[in-house]
C-alpha cells in the first residue's frame, strides 16, 4: 500500500518440512500417496487420543510400545503424543538431542487402532537424530503400503496443552503432489 498498490502482499520461500508438517508416504518412496491422493474428509479426526510422556523419556531415547498402555479403542482415528520436547523448541535439545519413535510402534498402533491414519507429535521429527538408521526405519514402517495402511505423521507439533480433543481438523498447505506440506 506504501508503493501505492491496492493491497499489501509478500512472497514465503521455506522447506515444506519445516514448522508443523505432515510426512506423507510419498517422502519415503517413490510410489508412495502424495497430498493430492487425500480427500478434504480425509482431514477431519472425530476420535482423537493423546498420550502425555512429558517426564518420562530421555534425550536421544527411541520410544517404545511399552510407553503406551491404552486402551484398544477401535474407533482412534488420530494419536497425539506429547513428549514435554515441545517446551524445549528453539534450543538444540529440541533439535539435535530430541527422543524418535520406535519402528516398531507402527504394527502394534495399527493392531491396537484399526482406523489410525494419523500420528502427532510435538517433536521435531520422529527420529531421534542420535539413531537416525531407526528413524528412516520408523518413518517406512509407518508410512509404506507394504506395512499396512500408511498411518500419516504430522511432526513438530505444538501440543503444551492439558486439554483433551473431541475433534482435530489438519489443514495442510495445497502443494501440488506435496511429500510434506
Amino acid at each position: 500500500i506504501r508503493k501505492n498498490d491496492s493491497c499489501n502482499t509478500m512472497n514465503i520461500s521455506f522447506p515444506n518440512h519445516s514448522g508443523t508438517h505432515i510426512d506423507f508416504p510419498v517422502h519415503f518412496d517413490l510410489e508412495g500417496k502424495s497430498l493430492n491422493d487425500y480427500t478434504p474428509e480425509f482431514w477431519e479426526f472425530n476420535h482423537v487420543e493423546i498420550v502425555d510422556l512429558s517426564g518420562k523419556i530421555t534425550d536421544s531415547q527411541i520410544i517404545g510400545h511399552e510407553y503406551f498402555k491404552l486402551e484398544n479403542n477401535v474407533n482412534t482415528e488420530m494419536l497425539l503424543i506429547k513428549t514435554g520436547y515441545g517446551d524445549f523448541r528453539g534450543t538444540d535439545r529440541y533439535t539435535l538431542t530430541p527422543p524418535g519413535l520406535s519402528s516398531r510402534l507402527a504394527p502394534f498402533f495399527r493392531n491396537k487402532f484399526p482406523k489410525l491414519r494419523c500420528i502427532g507429535v510435538d517433536l521435531i521429527s520422529i527420529s531421534s537424530y542420535a539413531n537416525r538408521e531407526e528413524g528412516r526405519r520408523a518413518h517406512h514402517a509407518f508410512l509404506n503400503p507394504k506395512e499396512g495402511d500408511p498411518i500419516l505423521l504430522i511432526e513438530d507439533m505444538k501440543l503444551d496443552t492439558n486439554s483433551s480433543f473431541n475433534k482435530v481438523i489438519v489443514a495442510p498447505l495445497l502443494i501440488d503432489n506435496a511429500d510434506g506440506a
